[in-house]
C-alpha cells in the first residue's frame, strides 16, 4: 500500500520542477521499507510513480517501460508525452486484460499509477493518475486539478491519499505563502509517525524532473544521522552517489556524495 504524490513546484525565480515522491514500504507475507515505486522511464522527460497489489503494479510499470524502450520515438521524445500516455493506456488495458484464471476480478484498488512529464507540445508539465476502469475493463486517465491555491497542479494515489490530502491541505492554508516543498514535507512527517501495522512506512523516495526535459532520482536525507536513502534503501558509506540529496523535513538539497570536500568524503567512508 502507497502514498504515492507528484507535483509541479515553482521557485522563487520562476523556475517550474515536476517532482515525485512516495513512501517505501510494501507488505504481504514480509514488510520491506525499500520497495521502489518510483520509476524514470528510458526518455528523460517523465516519470512513474505505483500504488496497489505489488503482483500487478510491478508488471505493469516494467511492460511500460519496456514499450517505451522498445520504439525509438518514444524513447527518443519525438512522441509527446501527451501522445505517449494514449499507448501506456492501451499497453495496461491489454496486460490486464491477458490475465488468465484470475481468483477474483481485477479492482480498480489494485493498480493507480502517476504518470507525469514535460510537453514539448504545450510547453508545461502534464500529470494524469491512470486507474482502471471496472464497467469498461479499460485503463483511463484523469487530468490533474487544482488541488490548493499555492499548489494548483497535484496528484495523489494509494490507500492512505485521503488521510495525506487532509494533512497537506491544512499545512498549505497554515503556510499563507509559497508551497516551498510542502507536499515533501508533509510525507515525510506521515512517515516518521508511522508503525510496523501501518500500510506506509520506510524512507521517502524522491525523484525530479525538470523544464529542459531532465530526469533524476534523488537522495534523501533520512534517520537520526541523516543517512542518505535511495528509493528507500539506505546507502553504503563507501558508496558515491551521482543524485543530489534532499531533507525532506526542510527541502533544503546537498551535493552528490563524491563532490564532497576530501575531508569531508574520508569521515563519512569512516
Amino acid at each position: 500500500m502507497t502514498i504515492g504524490i507528484a507535483w509541479v513546484e515553482r521557485r522563487s525565480d520562476g523556475r517550474e520542477d515536476l517532482y515525485f515522491a512516495a513512501d517505501s514500504r510494501t507488505r504481504g507475507v514480509r514488510v520491506l521499507d525499500l520497495s521502489p515505486k518510483l520509476m524514470l522511464l528510458p526518455r528523460s522527460d517523465c516519470a512513474l510513480c505505483i500504488a496497489g497489489d505489488t503482483s500487478a503494479t510491478y508488471a505493469l510499470m516494467l511492460h511500460m517501460s519496456a514499450a517505451i524502450a522498445a520504439h525509438e520515438p518514444a524513447r527518443e521524445r519525438n512522441l509527446d508525452v501527451i501522445e505517449l500516455k494514449r499507448h501506456l493506456l492501451r499497453v495496461l488495458t491489454d496486460t490486464i486484460n491477458s490475465v488468465k484464471d484470475a481468483a477474483e476480478p481485477f479492482a480498480s484498488e489494485d493498480a493507480q499509477l502517476i504518470l507525469g512529464g514535460y510537453s514539448w507540445r504545450t510547453k508545461e508539465f502534464q500529470l494524469w493518475t491512470m486507474y482502471y476502469e471496472e464497467r469498461s475493463k479499460r485503463f483511463r486517465a484523469r487530468d490533474s486539478v487544482k488541488f490548493h491555491r499555492f499548489l494548483p497542479k497535484a496528484v495523489f494515489v494509494g490507500d492512505k491519499a485521503k488521510a495525506y490530502r487532509s494533512e497537506l491541505w491544512n499545512a498549505l492554508e497554515r503556510s499563507r505563502g509559497p508551497v516551498q516543498m510542502q507536499p515533501l514535507k508533509t510525507l515525510a512527517a506521515m512517515l516518521a509517525e508511522a508503525k510496523l501495522e501501518d500500510s506506509i512506512g520506510g524512507a521517502p523516495q524522491v525523484a525530479r524532473i525538470g523544464p529542459h526535459m531532465n530526469s533524476r532520482h534523488m537522495t534523501v536525507l533520512w534517520g537520526k544521522d541523516r543517512d542518505r536513502h535511495l528509493l528507500g534503501r539506505k546507502l553504503f558509506a563507501y558508496e558515491n552517489c551521482d543524485y543530489w540529496g534532499i531533507d525532506p523535513f526542510s527541502g533544503s538539497t546537498e551535493a552528490p556524495r563524491h563532490f564532497l570536500p576530501a575531508r569531508t568524503k574520508r569521515e563519512v567512508v569512516k
